[in-house]
C-alpha cells in the first residue's frame, strides 16, 4: 500500500521536475539541505501542495457540517442553502487554507535552518575545543571529525555536521579536503562555515591543520569568555534597576496610596492596579528581556 507521500508525489510530481530550476524552488532546496531534511524538492513540494489540498477540503467540510448542523435548529430558522455570500466564503476560505499549508512547508525548512544554526553557534566553541584537544595528541584531521560524528549526546548538531564529512569520504569516495569544501557550502551556521573555511585555506597554503585547530579553539574561547564578562556585566545592571525600579519604587507607591486611601484622597481601583497589573507586567518584561539577553550570549 502507497505511503500519502508517494500517492502526494505520484499526482504532482511531474510537474515540479519541470519547476526545479524555478528560483524560489532554489532557495527552498538550499534550506532542505541546511535543515537536514533529506528529501527531493520534488516531493517535498508535491507534499506541500497535496497536503494544501486536504486543508483545503477539510475546511470545506467543517463550513457544511456547521451550516448543516445550524439548520437543524428550529429557534434558528436557518435553510440548507447557498446564495453568494457562501460562495464567497468557501472560496476564500479554501484559498487562504490552501496558502497557509503551502506557505508552512515552504518555510518549514528555513526555521529549521535557522534553529540548528542557534544550537550549532552555541555548542560550536567547545566542538573546536575538542578538536584541538583531539589535533595536539597528533590524531589526523579526518579521524578528530569521525570522533566528534560520534559524540552526538555533548556536541548536538555540530555532530550531526562532522557526520556529513564521514559519509562525504565513506561512502561517497570524495577526499577530506572536498568533504569540508561541501560541509562549507551546506552548514546554516556561519561560524562554522568560517571554521571550515580557514581550515581548507590553510591546508591548501601547506599549514597545518592541528596548529590551525589549536589557535581557532582559543580565539573562540576567548570571544565566549568575553562575551559572558559583558553578560555579567550588562545583568549586575539590570540588577540594580529591578532592584530601584520593580522592588523599591512600586513598594512606595503602594504605601504611599494606602495612606491617601485611608485618608481618603486616594483611589482603591489605582492602587489595585500597581498590585495587580503594573508589578506583574513590569517583572514578566523583566524575565523577558532575560531571556532574550541569555539567548543572544549563547549565540
Amino acid at each position: 500500500m502507497k505511503s500519502i507521500d508517494e500517492i502526494a508525489f505520484g499526482i504532482f510530481g511531474a510537474y515540479f521536475k519541470t519547476k526545479r530550476e524555478f528560483r524560489w524552488f532554489v532557495s527552498l532546496r538550499e534550506n532542505l539541505i541546511k535543515a537536514r531534511i533529506f528529501v527531493s524538492i520534488e516531493r517535498w513540494l508535491s507534499k506541500a501542495v497535496f497536503y494544501s489540498v486536504i486543508g483545503s477540503c477539510v475546511l470545506l467540510s467543517i463550513y457544511l457540517s456547521m451550516k448543516f448542523l445550524l439548520s437543524l435548529l428550529p429557534k434558528l430558522d436557518l435553510s440548507f442553502s447557498f446564495g453568494l455570500t457562501d460562495f464567497i466564503i468557501i472560496t476564500t476560505g479554501s484559498v487562504i487554507a490552501f496558502c497557509s499549508v503551502f506557505c508552512g512547508f515552504y518555510f518549514l525548512p528555513n526555521m529549521k535552518a535557522w534553529e540548528r544554526e542557534r544550537k550549532i553557534e552555541e555548542l560550536l566553541p567547545y566542538a573546536i575545543s575538542y578538536i584541538s584537544s583531539m589535533a595536539a595528541i597528533g590524531m589526523i584531521p579526518y579521524e578528530i571529525f569521525k570522533k566528534l560524528s560520534e559524540e552526538g549526546e555533548n556536541y548536538g548538531e555540530v555532530s550531526v555536521e562532522a557526520r556529513q564529512i564521514v559519509r562525504d569520504v565513506s561512502f561517497f569516495g570524495y577526499d577530506f579536503m572536498t568533504a569540508l569544501k561541501n560541509l562549507a557550502s551546506t552548514t546554516p551556521s556561519a561560524n562554522m562555515r568560517t571554521f571550515l573555511q580557514g581550515a581548507v585555506t590553510t591546508a591548501l597554503s601547506g599549514g597545518e591543520m592541528g596548529v590551525y585547530f589549536i589557535n581557532t579553539a582559543k580565539i573562540y574561547m576567548a570571544e565566549r569568555r568575553k562575551n559572558y564578562e559583558n553578560f555579567i556585566n550588562t545583568l549586575g545592571i539590570i540588577a540594580e534597576f529591578y532592584v530601584t525600579g520593580l522592588v523599591v519604587g512600586p513598594l512606595l507607591l503602594i504605601v504611599v496610596f494606602a495612606i491617601m486611601c485611608f485618608m481618603g484622597s486616594g483611589s482603591l481601583s489605582t492602587l489595585a492596579a500597581i498590585v495587580y497589573l503594573v508589578i506583574p507586567l513590569s517583572t514578566a518584561a523583566f524575565v523577558f528581556l532575560l531571556d532574550v539577553m541569555f539567548s543572544a550570549v549563547h549565540k
